[in-house]
């Protein structure tokens, strides 16, 4: 197992553009915007978002898609976000995206985004969040339940709402399901859909090592075990079950309904780490945990780490998204 350094890039795409375009539209965001994402996503309706109430959650919350971008464009991406409350970098790139959107939409694309899949456990988390979180704050949150792994079965009903909001599509070219890794890792990787054009995944993963500093080692492993196949530095293999194979009465998740319904394109994962520690890259995925299990214990592990701002993050996401819809427009 290993990392990657980052080389020289040639991209289908020009990269000076897209990360100009990145830098220059994004909206600033903090921690905390968790605690008003509602607000954020309905302020956007003035600017030219498409908002619908999809669905409420089990406590009563709403549960917002948004249509956003080239809106005549017949290219069109869809992105969820929070499947996994504890991982709250999912939905503020959601809302993120949607800013940047509504102000400079990317020509021959329109995206449907759900920001927010677990509002209330989400809430939870929020509520939970101090004035000025620390990383320790980050890595304490933890009110979690499993919507991705039940995305097409009838266990949660804000899957059942959006499940049938995406299905309204015609035509879907490219998912994402936004989480983070939500721990101090070795490193950063995504996660792509088996089957996706490898010229496309190696324009993306050009894309993304150009947005990423330095000091943040692009993964040739999985550090979870889920896979061993490495299609480029940062970027991973991830098997979808055969669309033959899909039982809609059997938990199965977002990635698998997806593909069953649309065959897009590209299909993809974030998993973005709030830290990284290099001296990590050849550990066991428990002695990952135990070193971060000690760090929310005391706030210290024995190892050098570097926090990962939220500007990177949202960064690193945006441009891994924007790198997929460039291709798909002009491939």
């Amino acid at each position: 197992m290993g990392t990657a350094q980052k080389g020289s890039v040639k991209s289908y795409w020009p990269l000076r553009l897209l990360s100009l375009r990145s830098k220059c539209v994004g909206v600033a965001m903090e921690w905390t915007d968790l605690k008003q994402l509602d607000n954020l996503i309905l302020g956007t309706k003035a600017l030219g978002t498409q908002i619908e109430e999809i669905g409420v959650s089990g406590e009563g919350r709403s549960l917002y898609g948004v249509t956003v971008g080239d809106k005549p464009a017949t290219r069109t991406i869809v992105i969820i976000a929070g499947c996994h409350a504890d991982e709250i970098i999912g939905p503020l790139a959601a809302v993120s995206m949607i800013q940047d959107l509504v102000r400079q939409p990317l020509l021959g694309v329109k995206f449907k985004i759900v920001p927010v899949v677990d509002p209330d456990f989400l809430h939870r988390n929020a509520e939970a969040l101090p004035v000025t979180p620390t990383l320790h704050d980050l890595l304490s949150v933890n009110q979690n339940r499993d919507l991705e792994g039940h995305f097409t079965d009838k266990t949660y009903p804000e899957c059942v709402a959006i499940r049938q909001w995406i299905q309204r599509s015609a035509q879907i070219d490219a998912y994402f399901s936004l989480h983070s890794a939500g721990l101090i890792s070795p490193g950063l990787f995504f996660y792509v859909g088996s089957g996706t054009e490898t010229r496309c995944v190696g324009h993306v993963a050009d894309c993304v090592a150009a947005a990423t500093p330095d000091y943040i080692p692009l993964l040739t492993h999985d550090p979870t075990g889920e896979t061993q196949t490495v299609l480029s530095p940062g970027f991973l293999e991830v098997a979808i079950p055969n669309v033959e194979e899909l039982d809609p009465e059997k938990p199965s998740n977002s990635l698998a309904f997806i593909a069953h319904h649309f065959q897009p394109q590209f299909i993809g994962v974030s998993e973005i780490p709030l830290a990284v520690c290099p001296a990590l890259s050849n550990v066991s995925l428990s002695e990952i945990d135990q070193c971060n299990r000690r760090f929310s214990r005391t706030g210290h592990i024995d190892h050098a780490f570097q926090e990962i701002s939220l500007d990177t993050q949202l960064f690193i996401i945006k441009t891994f998204i924007e790198s997929v819809a460039q291709y798909i427009v002009t491939a």
